[in-house]
């Protein structure tokens, strides 16, 4: 091999192969030389490769698993293709899908989840699921024992480890009553103390599944192992805590919401992975269940330079077709999107710098609207009001090209890498957390909160108060509130308008001693509740408009703590995509933590710019994507102003990665260059002594 794995392998592929074996058809065709080649001949420099998919039936030469019907007698893909993979300069990895198992779940019926009423969930679905706290959990050990200590690989991927349901199977049931003496609750109540057991128990029982089949492996061969983390942003009920990752020696997961969204989980996978470069997957098409529709290399391309800006690994999935074979035209396609991505690999690496970090808490990923809802009874949709927060907050840092980046409930010890940190909405602090929230402040941090930040619900207080400057007292109105300024600054950033709407109740505080006060809360002229046809109770027919004049109580305050300060919103704002809320935001942002910031870029709201410092090299890599969401994108410029350190003396800017030189300026301790328009991905070399 002429790279390093994983350290130098930027470019990674993965083919799902979710192939059934009841019909001759199927792989019947399967040539590891062609298939191995088809990657190879792309770029490619790993591939990851299925031993068991969620089909559960055996891809490798086994003695414990199912073998696949249509793997002949004397064949083992797995083992051919590994062997290819070395033949061809491609560093092989094993897939193993863990809890997805229809083999499993048809021929071992007691292994299955089942839902609250008792009955199993996946009866009428394609996907056979079973639960790691039965028998099923030593048949896992004893396959990936097999694969380990047989083949040649340099690493390990375990795929949907995740409870795909809250499971009462009489495994988990039976190991709640011993561990708690109670039954597992069927009614989902986050001030229920048995709840929370419940949810903390399902974490720790996963997080140990996890640990144990990563143990399984190193005690075999040291390579490196990982587990599926896309369910970073889902809700509570997968019970994937962030402790997981230690279970891995990198992070990765796989995401289909487009790139301002693969941007996200990129600064947090950032913060949370042990070893660099962690790994972002996507799919060369849409969505999963499409096999055929090749997305348009345009959109494609930006979806893998978000890798790129981001000094990651990508993990490019395909899918394999029935006979086994691969359209060979698709990796002629990818093979060009390659070749633009390898030219910038000598570049990557280095430490993201950012002034601004947005807390994400995956603890707080759940709904107290549910509070007392059955769990049959869940609607469908996932909502989380944090989350929604903490997007809203990433897309109006980015679209104000404010570099940042995440500290979640795992890595606080990150926070003093930053300048200032957002809590938006955030749902559970703790009090040790709050502690280290409170000395970020006094020792000269900017703190902005929104909503529930820090509340204690059940015991009615914020546990930030005296930093916020806010004691709680309740919660005003119901489906909508409007928060008025009475601060001419704040005035001016939600001008034209007079107030500024938010869809839901506000908190209610009553503002401390030496804070300021900038905004109040408004309510609707009459509770959108009341409304009737019979005596026309409402405001007005169609909408809510607010009260003729604020109420007494502060929707915007703004304190000093220690040599800090701090601004708290009586509403998650940042939760909208509207520009005048990213306003007001900005606004208060700028008063607590004000420019200049690391780096400044004077551009289009759609462009996402970067920043890594190489100390080792002397330089600082500045990266620039184009997030048009209609495509082909249409070229746009860029002014860039990069802050100096104390004696840092600019040698050259250069363009990479041609490297050729930029007319640059050195302003106020500052180097500026302006790029010329770009359509998709720019990145640039400041190089000094």
């Amino acid at each position: 091999m002429t790279t390093e794995w994983p350290a130098q392998v930027y470019r990674r592929y993965s083919v799902d192969i979710h192939i059934p074996d009841w019909d001759p058809a199927l792989l019947s065709h399967f040539d590891a030389a062609v298939y191995v080649g088809n990657i190879a001949r792309s770029g490619a420099l790993s591939l990851l490769q299925y031993t068991s998919s969620h089909v559960g039936l055996s891809l490798w030469d086994t003695r414990i698993g199912h073998r696949h019907a249509n793997m002949p007698p004397g064949r083992d893909f797995f083992g051919e293709v590994v062997a290819e993979c070395r033949k061809q300069g491609v560093h092989p990895l094993a897939y193993f899908s863990l809890i997805f198992d229809n083999w499993s779940y048809e021929h071992h019926p007691d292994w299955r989840i089942a839902r609250a009423d008792g009955y199993d969930s996946h009866t009428n679905s394609r996907y056979g699921v079973c639960c790691p706290n039965s028998p099923y959990r030593d048949y896992v050990l004893a396959c990936v024992r097999e694969i380990t200590a047989r083949y040649d690989i340099d690493g390990a991927f375990f795929d949907m480890t995740f409870w795909p349901d809250v499971c009462y199977c009489p495994h988990c049931t039976a190991r709640f009553m011993a561990e708690y003496g109670a039954e597992p609750p069927r009614i989902v109540n986050w001030d229920d103390p048995t709840w929370r057991a419940w949810q903390a128990a399902r974490q720790r029982w996963l997080h140990a599944f996890a640990s144990e089949v990563t143990a399984t492996v190193k005690a075999i061969k040291p390579i490196t192992v990982n587990h599926q983390f896309s369910t970073i942003f889902h809700n509570w009920t997968m019970g994937v805590p962030l402790e997981m990752t230690d279970a891995c020696n990198y992070v990765g997961g796989d995401f289909y919401g487009g790139p301002a969204q693969h941007s996200l989980a990129c600064k947090v996978y950032d913060g949370i992975t042990q070893s660099h470069p962690f790994e972002f997957h996507t799919s060369r098409t849409r969505v999963y269940s499409d096999h055929v529709t090749v997305k348009p290399l345009e959109e494609i391309r930006t979806e893998a330079f978000v890798a790129t800006l981001h000094h990651a690994a990508l993990m490019l999935v395909d899918y394999i077709n029935v006979d086994g074979t691969l359209n060979h035209e698709v990796y002629t396609f990818l093979g060009e999107l390659n070749r633009q991505r390898t030219a910038y690999e000598p570049f990557l690496g280095g430490d993201l710098q950012a002034d601004v970090a947005i807390y994400f808490d995956k603890e707080s990923m759940y709904n107290p609207d549910e509070n007392g809802v059955h769990l049959l009874k869940l609607n469908a949709v996932d909502r989380c009001p944090h989350r929604e927060a903490v997007v809203g907050m990433a897309r109006l840092l980015q679209q104000a090209h404010i570099p940042f980046g995440v500290v979640t409930n795992i890595n606080l010890d990150q926070l003093n890498r930053y300048r200032a940190v957002m809590l938006p909405n955030v749902l559970e602090i703790t009090p040790a957390q709050a502690a280290i929230f409170r000395e970020f402040v006094r020792n000269g941090g900017a703190l902005y909160a929104s909503g529930a930040s820090s509340l204690q619900r059940t015991e009615g207080r914020y546990l930030l108060e005296d930093v916020l400057g806010v004691r709680y007292s309740g919660r005003l109105g119901t489906q909508i509130s409007y928060l008025t300024p009475s601060d001419a600054d704040a005035k001016t950033a939600i001008w034209p308008q007079d107030h500024l709407s938010f869809g839901g109740a506000m908190v209610q505080v009553e503002a401390l001693a030496g804070s300021k006060t900038l905004a109040q809360v408004t309510l609707p002229f009459i509770a959108p509740e009341i409304g009737t046809t019979i005596g026309n109770r409402f405001g007005a027919i169609h909408s809510n408009p607010p009260a003729l004049a604020p109420t007494a109580h502060p929707a915007i305050v703004t304190n000093t703590f220690g040599q800090g300060r701090a601004a708290w919103v009586a509403a998650p704002v940042e939760s909208t995509n509207e520009q005048v809320n990213h306003r007001l935001v900005l606004k208060l942002l700028g008063d607590i933590c004000p420019a200049p910031y690391c780096l400044k870029v004077e551009a289009h709201p759609a462009i996402e710019a970067t920043l890594f410092r190489q100390p080792e090299q002397r330089r600082a890599i500045i990266s620039l994507l184009n997030l048009q969401q209609q495509l082909p994108q249409v070229p746009v410029g860029a002014t860039v102003t990069l802050p100096l350190r104390d004696n840092e003396r600019v040698t050259r800017v250069i363009s990479l990665p041609d490297q050729t030189a930029l007319p640059h300026t050195i302003v106020n301790q500052s180097v500026q260059f302006t790029l010329a328009p770009f359509d998709t991905f720019a990145m640039v070399a400041v190089e000094s002594e």
